[in-house]
């Protein structure tokens, strides 16, 4: 009888803990993932059992006061948990990681916690109904646990359920039955590094995703097979194309090595193909460059009437009409890096604060300064978020200012780029030949109150058709707009306007507005695919003849393209983006192993595809997913190894 009372005792913190962890779960899954069903549900059930067997059975060692509370924190922990993976996504575009909160993401929310809070939905909420549920329950229903002393045999065989559910766990993880056909990594391989947040959430479930996130963390898993195919690419038939880079230097260190990895990366990068030059090779040879990075510039900021400059460089320059931004962990700072390094960053840690010390030889700085140019960057805030003032002298900037260095005025919001453009000109202009690299913030949220910058340009927009939100994001753009217009009059008054190269892109979409006034005021339909992160791109050259590229293309792609139009002295191996202008394919690559081709799209987190040209061979999307995976793990070694420090080490 005491045996039996032992076990209803049990039992009944078992099933409590069980429906409220399977409540959550398939809360979370309903609300980040639009489905319900799925292989991976067999899979979240099964952790869920076993997780509840491991807390009810620690709290069934306790008196019936303390296990409740053991049972509620642990309830409402998962909820909180679930709370805050949709509410960072909500915000920033993806989820979180332990280890990116710990590089800089949590410093960024926590400096931004009204808008944090602002970003939970109603919705949301609901993960919180168990804990509330069971609270009553525990403290209304006094006699609904009655504790007695732990017996020998209960113990042994909640012990032996706990060890076999644990055991089935690991099992559904290696079966391929309960693994979708072309998923881009195994969910062996999500288990053991869940980098791929959105993918490793989705076939785990919130609590064991939590727990792989910790272990990963401490103990980093490295056993991925990086496949090294020897080059096939033909060489080109104008012998003026072929781009001659000589290797032997780059195979001694390669027969030298000792360290497998570095050994391994060597090889791997030494028979990539070398991207050829082409008809667009040093078309802006020797002209300035000036590159913006424009906090959340969306295609609903080019405005014939209201941002007439940003409209005519659409026009009058080269815009780029399938250029996406895949959004990283740290969603501004990374969008930059990936343009300064053409590297992916890591998911598991914000990487422009993580690695902001390591060999940046092949930056796009480094290359302008090794063709003579004198290369300076400016923002318009501080280093709260993003420890610029290190990352871009490391990178190789001459010289880099921010809100202070710039002698800028505090404003009521973020400040205003006008300014930035204005007391920046002088630092560069008057150099031989210059790369500039600008970070705007004035298009930065809030959407939904006045700024310094929303007041000042209110009366150009207050009588349009437009919401509120709206408005005062497009009287953000038109100080961007001016801003553009402010530096274009100071180089055509100083005689460079003709060769000086303007180049835009935007670092995300407007975060913390409604997708509904992005697609109304849109001309694509943005709930279509990836076109949340389809964003403007353009090159424009007062002197040069607009065009538009429909190639497809992103971030990744800026530093080959521009290397090879200012025909720098570059190495096409070492990017994770291609020369737009070159024959290679152009691969989108998100953060959670999605991508997009001029042929086709993957969504990861479906597993789905969708062909764009024709029909697709049966091997193409696989073969894109390994192109994708070999990327993703070469790219985490480039930044944990600090690669280039041994490939350009006799540098």
């Amino acid at each position: 009888m005491e045996e039996s009372k032992r076990t209803f005792y049990f039992l009944k913190l078992f099933l409590i803990t069980l429906i409220s962890l399977l409540f959550i779960e398939l809360t979370f899954k309903v609300i980040a993932f639009k489905n319900l069903f799925g292989l991976e549900l067999i899979r979240i059930f099964i952790f869920s059992i076993s997780a509840s067997l491991i807390v009810a059975f620690i709290s069934s060692l306790f008196k019936r006061r303390l296990s409740k509370v053991l049972v509620s924190i642990f309830i409402f922990f998962t909820g909180f948990y679930a709370l805050l993976q949709l509410t960072f996504n909500n915000l920033l575009g993806n989820y979180m990681s332990l280890n990116a909160s710990s590089g800089g993401g949590l410093a960024r929310v926590v400096s931004q916690i009204p808008e944090f809070i602002k970003s939970i939905r109603f919705e949301y909420l609901i993960v919180f109904i168990p804990f509330i549920v069971v609270l009553i329950l525990f403290i209304k229903c006094k006699s609904l646990l009655i504790y007695e002393k732990p017996k020998t045999l209960p113990t042994i065989m909640i012990i032996i359920f706990i060890v076999a559910s644990e055991l089935l766990g690991v099992l559904s993880v290696n079966l391929s039955i309960l693994e979708d056909k072309n998923q881009i990594k195994s969910n062996k391989e999500l288990y053991k590094a869940p980098t791929l947040l959105s993918l490793s959430l989705k076939q785990f479930g919130t609590l064991k995703f939590f727990e792989r996130d910790v272990l990963y963390m401490l103990f980093p898993s490295d056993d991925y097979s990086l496949e090294i195919d020897k080059p096939t690419a033909d060489e080109p038939e104008d012998i003026d194309y072929k781009r001659e880079i000589d290797d032997t230097e780059f195979r001694e260190l390669l027969n030298t090595e000792t360290n497998s990895t570095i050994k391994q990366l060597h090889e791997y990068f030494l028979n990539k193909p070398i991207t050829p030059k082409n008809e667009y090779t040093g078309y802006f040879k020797d002209k300035n460059l000036v590159l913006i990075m424009v906090e959340a510039f969306d295609l609903i900021a080019i405005n014939e009437e209201l941002t007439p400059t940003l409209y005519m460089m659409t026009k009058e320059g080269w815009y780029f009409d399938n250029y996406y931004t895949p959004r990283y962990s740290c969603t501004t700072g990374e969008s930059e890096y990936i343009a300064e390094t053409s590297i992916i960053p890591s998911s598991t840690v914000c990487t422009p604060n993580t690695y902001l010390k390591n060999n940046y030889t092949t930056s796009i700085f480094n290359l302008f300064n090794n063709s003579g140019y004198f290369t300076s960057s400016y923002h318009s805030w501080t280093d709260e978020f993003y420890n610029r003032s290190v990352l871009h002298v490391n990178m190789g900037s001459n010289l880099y200012m921010d809100f202070n260095d710039l002698d800028m005025t505090m404003p009521y919001g973020w400040p205003l780029d006008t300014e930035m453009f204005n007391n920046s000109y002088k630092y560069y202009a008057d150099k031989d030949k210059f790369f500039t690299f600008y970070i705007t913030s004035s298009t930065h949220f809030p959407y939904d109150y006045d700024t310094t910058v929303t007041r000042k340009h209110w009366d150009k927009v207050k009588n349009t058709d437009y919401p509120d939100v709206v408005k005062r994001y497009l009287a953000k753009a038109i100080e961007l707009d001016e801003s553009v217009k402010l530096l274009m009059d100071k180089l055509e008054e100083d005689g460079i306007l003709d060769d000086t190269v303007i180049v835009m892109f935007g670092d995300h979409h407007p975060l913390k507005m409604s997708l509904k006034y992005l697609d109304e005021y849109s001309s694509i339909d943005r709930y279509e695919d990836f076109n949340m992160d389809r964003l403007p791109f353009m090159i424009y050259n007062s002197a040069t003849e607009g065009k538009v590229i429909e190639k497809t293309s992103s971030t990744f792609d800026i530093l080959p393209t521009l290397a090879n139009l200012f025909d720098l002295n570059y190495d096409p191996r070492y990017y994770t983006g291609v020369d737009v202008f070159s024959d290679d394919e152009t691969v989108v690559i998100f953060t959670n192993g999605s991508w997009i081709t001029d042929k086709a799209l993957y969504d990861s987190t479906t597993n789905t595809y969708k062909a764009l040209i024709g029909e697709l061979d049966q091997d193409y999307i696989a073969k894109v997913n390994k192109k994708v995976n070999d990327n993703f793990y070469v790219s985490d070694k480039i930044l944990t190894l600090d690669y280039f420090k041994y490939r350009f080490k006799t540098q």
